[in-house]
């Protein structure tokens, strides 16, 4: 159900939503495995005011440390891959709403990483659909902004689960299936979770379609694959409700070598997740769709999370301490 309130085309509306960390499951949850995913309390704000050209206007603010070497060679204020996405939530959300005055200017503010496997691209656009949304006097609910954000992230990234988009929606901690299933994972205590930025950021939309492609010509062993995944992930659910920490890491360890044995890890990102685990993380691995961004580790209090800390910034790695997000976008 959406609702409406007296317009607000005046004044500037805000959203924003947070970024999010794959605990289990990526790269096979689209092909039809369940992952568990965390909303983190990494954040995009969008602003959202009259334009006055009567047409669609995309400004981002994206520290240049939070973005790709490759972005910043082709001007990352400029960067059409970073923008056109945000342009296309807003087209999307006024379309949906039938809305005739298409005047927007969108100001993206993201803290979030680009392209490392936090889910940067969903956590705007649906800040985005939310923000244009609320600027036209209209409130969307949950399920309307999930399905409007398959637009920009199919842009983006070809063929999505949605997994990325429902985390950064939702808020807390969710098991996701294609193409719409979401349950919401109800935890007394979130895990401890480091994550760790390696510094190379990739393109999902490339690395999905090289897994979906072998997974065609390698369907016997994809499908092994598969069957182990649903299990691992279906017991990470249990490891969280059981406040199993032990279970935990063991199953993130495994998924772990899951990814690397379909070749989305690299020598990178199998380097910081040794090290972690020699400073006393009791599970790490890679998230997101791999080729580069970030692993996470889970740590088994604050203590352990300095040491695994100091570990990782020795390999290089840019260290982030997050924590569970339970409010999605807002």
């Amino acid at each position: 159900m959406r609702s409406s309130s007296p317009s607000t085309s005046l004044a500037i509306v805000s959203s924003r939503a947070p970024g999010k960390i794959i605990v289990s499951g990526e790269q096979f949850v689209v092909l039809g495995a369940p992952a568990v995913a965390m909303a983190v309390n990494l954040y995009s704000k969008i602003d959202v005011r009259p334009s006055q050209s009567g047409q669609i206007e995309v400004t981002a603010d994206i520290p240049l440390h939070l973005v790709s070497d490759a972005d910043k060679r082709s001007s990352s204020a400029d960067n059409q891959e970073l923008l056109e996405p945000l342009r296309l939530a807003a087209s999307a959300t006024l379309n949906h709403l039938a809305t005739k005055d298409r005047g927007v200017l969108v100001d993206a503010n993201c803290e979030i990483p680009i392209g490392a496997g936090l889910g940067s691209s969903a956590s705007t656009t649906v800040a985005t659909i939310s923000a244009v949304a609320k600027s036209t006097g209209t409130r969307l609910d949950r399920r309307e902004i999930f399905k409007l954000a398959f637009i920009p992230e199919n842009f983006l990234h070809g063929h999505p689960s949605g997994v990325d988009q429902a985390t950064c929606t939702y808020g807390g901690i969710i098991q996701f299936r294609k193409p719409s299933k979401i349950n919401a994972i109800k935890v007394k205590r979130p895990p401890m979770i480091l994550v760790c930025d390696s510094g190379v950021h990739r393109s999902t939309k490339a690395l999905v379609g090289s897994v979906v492609k072998r997974s065609r010509t390698q369907a016997d062993k994809f499908q092994t694959h598969l069957e182990e995944i649903t299990r691992l992930s279906n017991a990470v659910v249990k490891a969280l409700r059981d406040e199993d920490d032990i279970a935990l890491g063991s199953l993130m360890n495994r998924n772990h070598e899951l990814l690397r044995q379909i070749g989305v890890s690299t020598p990178r990102l199998d380097g910081l997740v040794a090290a972690a685990r020699k400073t006393g993380a009791l599970g790490a691995k890679l998230t997101g769709a791999g080729g580069g961004g970030c692993i996470i580790a889970l740590c088994a209090d604050n203590k352990a999370r300095s040491s695994i800390a100091r570990g990782l910034r020795r390999e290089g790695g840019t260290i982030y301490n997050v924590s569970l997000d339970l409010q999605g976008v807002q």
